[in-house]
């Protein structure tokens, strides 16, 4: 058992070294869809060591676990001139207001292995539960003509091309007492950020004219860990799971990396530190068999993203402040950009059930509901967000003896969202270093992810 072990351990290293990144399927830009329907705090299968490390200690052998999902994203936002932005020149007809899309297809792994040895489980895995990846489309009616740069699209003044990922390395362990066990885990935390997009490097504003380029491309080692209780309730009917997962860093998060601006001939590249806080989770569910071929679940999850107030960039090894009142750097700083976001904690449940053919074959379905963390006043298309309705189905196959294979759909549609005309931040009156280009307007997307994973069991 222990070589296994050693085997998934090497296999959950080559694999973060192959991960592409997943994109935001969740309020935020949380992703945590690892293991599909079963991915969840009542669950025993190595995606346990995430979302609920008490989970493994009602596992039985060793258990090694390999999990992928491929998306395709699809997003729209449509934008009219606001009062404080800028007209459009002559030339540049289409290159602020209008519509902007994209369609991006993304994936990504996780691995996991546990196994135990009488009422003590542990545990290593790979998980990637915040990530988010966008590429919107260009307009190519503007190539080559006046405004060369506007080609990039409406949607360039709140990004080109961005990415952002926390790939977890995690190992845990738990004990089961009688009906209760107990698990904690620990994370190596990856963390970057990547963002490339056009800027007014003098005013902020969206003026054609003035266009520039700012690419920032940081990255940072963190930790964190995760506490969980699971309770069977009622013997091999009823279990209730609960768990405690802390926020990166523990607090707040510094990634280190290069502020590249570049307008015209001119290039400045300044070495800088990114500053955020990403939130803590609390996760609460349940699982029920009235039958042996039937389950019924109930799960959810309250998540603090009101920890992320803000995202500043500053001058390495400077500290981060700004003026409440108008967005200017505070003395003593080194604030070059602070992104404020004043997001606002949300929750997300999900009900489902599987149904058992034969005990070789399981078929699952689910339905979640997921709340938008980001208020109309700061939503942009840079981080697009909204309320989301997520069906999902597929099912479980024992493929040979003991090995499942799992494969399932889930299409995440994202409501409406119209906050034209309720931006904050692109008042002139507030300092370019604050200031951002209005986010107002129409936003629609949707995510069909498929999902796919391999079991095996000793």
């Amino acid at each position: 058992m222990r070589c296994l072990i050693c085997h998934a351990l090497a296999s959950v290293v080559v694999g973060g070294f192959m991960l592409w990144s997943s994109p935001a399927h969740a309020s935020g830009f949380a992703a945590a869809r690892f293991g599909g329907e079963h991915g969840n705090p009542t669950e025993s299968n190595p995606t346990a060591l995430y979302y609920n490390p008490a989970g493994i200690a009602f596992s039985e052998g060793t258990h090694l676990f390999v999990d992928g999902s491929l998306a395709i994203r699809h997003a729209t936002w449509e934008h009219a001139q606001s009062a404080h932005d800028v007209p459009e020149p002559a030339g540049a007809e289409g290159a602020n207001y209008g519509k902007a899309s994209l369609t991006n297809v993304f994936g990504g792994p996780a691995l996991g292995a546990t196994t135990k040895f009488g009422d003590l489980a542990i545990g290593a895995g790979l998980f990637v539960p915040f990530a988010g990846r966008a590429t919107w489309d260009k307009n190519d009616k503007l190539k080559g003509g006046a405004f060369p740069l506007a080609a990039d699209g409406v949607a360039r003044w709140h990004q080109i091309d961005g990415s952002l990922t926390s790939i977890y390395l995690t190992a845990g362990a738990a004990y089961r007492l009688g009906p209760v066990s107990v698990g904690l885990s620990g994370n190596f935390i990856f963390s970057s950020v990547k963002n490339q997009q056009a800027k007014n490097l003098t005013l902020g504003d969206n003026d054609v004219t003035q266009e520039a380029r700012s690419e920032l491309d940081v990255s940072g080692r963190h930790a964190s860990f995760a506490v969980g209780l699971m309770w069977e309730a009622l013997a091999d009917r009823l279990w209730i799971g609960a768990s405690y997962q802390a926020a990166p860093g523990i607090g707040a998060m510094k990634l280190t990396g290069t502020l590249t601006n570049v307008s015209g001939p001119d290039a400045r590249k300044d070495d800088v530190d990114f500053l955020q806080s990403l939130p803590d989770i609390v996760r609460l569910g349940g699982s029920y068999r009235p039958r042996k071929d039937l389950e019924v679940r109930l799960f959810g999850d309250f998540t603090r993203w009101s920890k992320l107030v803000d995202q500043c960039i500053t001058l390495k090894d400077r500290p981060c402040g700004i003026n409440k009142t108008d967005g200017t750097p505070l003395p003593g700083t080194g604030t070059v950009t602070d992104v404020y976001r004043g997001w606002r904690d949300t929750f997300g449940v999900r009900v489902g059930a599987s149904y058992w053919v034969k005990p070789a074959v399981e078929l699952f379905a689910g339905l979640g509901f997921e709340r938008s963390a980001i208020p109309d006043n700061t939503l942009d298309p840079g981080l697009p967000d909204a309320d989301t309705l997520a069906p999902a189905a597929g099912g479980r196959f024992e493929i040979f003896d003991k090995l499942y294979l799992a494969a399932s759909y889930t299409h995440i549609q994202y409501l409406g969202r119209d906050n034209t005309g309720k931006s904050v931040l692109d008042d002139p009156a507030v300092a370019p270093t604050t200031r951002r280009v209005d986010g107002g307007g129409h936003y629609t997307a949707f995510i069909g992810v498929l999902n796919m994973n391999l079991e095996k069991q000793f």
